[in-house]
């Protein structure tokens, strides 16, 4: 028996800019999320790194690391909530389990991202995402 493992990056960038887009928060707002920073950046933004990991033949279990920028007032708030959304993602299409979080904290970055003239926070969290495989 041969086993995929399917993506599971571009599931939990979709998943975090539904939940985000869909929130009443205000430091929610106008988030841009994806797997890298965009060209031009914004005051709030998401990353989502795949670390990779180990599987059984069954399921995949990957390390992520999730950085978050905003301002010092919305940053701690953005980054918990992303963490509060992917803990309760599992759905098992194909994401099976979410845990292991760690975080969040915050990182200095050099030089410092500014947006107009708003000095972002960044903050940073890894969690661990649980996959199956299927037949190929």
């Amino acid at each position: 028996m041969n086993i995929i493992f399917p993506p599971t990056t571009g599931k939990l960038c979709t998943i975090l800019r539904t939940a985000l887009t869909a929130s009443p928060l205000a430091f929610a707002s106008g988030v841009t999320v994806g797997p890298e920073l965009p060209a031009t950046h914004t005051a709030r933004m998401v990353t989502v790194r795949d670390d990779s990991g180990p599987d059984d033949g069954v399921q995949t279990r990957r390390r992520y690391g999730i950085n978050v920028w905003a301002a010092q007032a919305d940053a701690e708030l953005l980054a918990l909530t992303c963490m509060a959304v992917l803990r309760s993602c599992p759905d098992g299409q194909p994401i099976t389990a979410t845990d292991s979080f760690s975080g969040p904290y915050q990182v200095a970055d050099d030089p410092k991202y500014v947006v107009g003239s708003t000095e972002l926070v960044h903050m940073f969290f890894t969690l661990r995402v649980s996959a199956r495989g299927s037949d190929y």
